[in-house]
């Protein structure tokens, strides 16, 4: 039996752990440090925005008795989905990608019910055409998301070619 740091489920336990407490720590010094804009890099302003919706504000002008359940429930069901699939799996990528989507979960799903509304603070642009807001956690679940098709992509194809050598 594997030890836990390196099981599958520990794997994904530790990384949503570090995502979870990154993101907390973040959104902390945003809301003491960003009520006011800092530049650091020509593409970035560090603010903090208070968001009541998802992703680019979606679903923030619903009332808040359909939105607030619809805001929390999604969440609690991606971390049970993140974490089965990846004992699932049986991978331990598949457990690190797991564990980024559903440590950012976690991270909005503690704005949204303690806050009702997700801290937001990393503004990306080009002159004046400006990315919306996001954090650490929407960072996590978009790394997760994009290793993992990734990581789809490129087995499939490197299958095709192995079966197209060999065949």
């Amino acid at each position: 039996m594997e030890k836990f740091p390196r099981s599958v489920s520990g794997i994904y336990l530790i990384t949503a752990l570090i995502v979870f407490t990154a993101d907390m720590i973040t959104k902390e010094l945003a809301e003491k440090f960003f009520q006011i804009s800092y530049d650091p890099f020509p593409f970035l302003k560090l603010y903090l925005i208070y968001n009541k919706g998802v992703a680019f504000g979606l679903l923030s002008d619903l009332p808040d008795p359909l939105r607030i359940p619809i805001l929390i429930v999604i969440p609690v069901i991606a971390l049970f989905i993140t974490f089965f699939y990846a004992i699932a799996e049986k991978s331990r990528f598949t457990a690190l990608c797991m564990g980024l989507i559903g440590g950012g979960a976690i991270g909005n799903l503690y704005d949204r019910f303690f806050l009702g509304q997700v801290r937001d603070f990393i503004h990306l642009h080009l002159g004046d055409l400006y990315w919306p807001a996001f954090n650490i956690a929407d960072a996590s679940i978009t790394t997760g998301i994009t290793l993992l098709i990734l990581k789809h992509f490129l087995t499939k194809y490197s299958l095709k070619n192995f079966v197209n050598r060999t065949g």
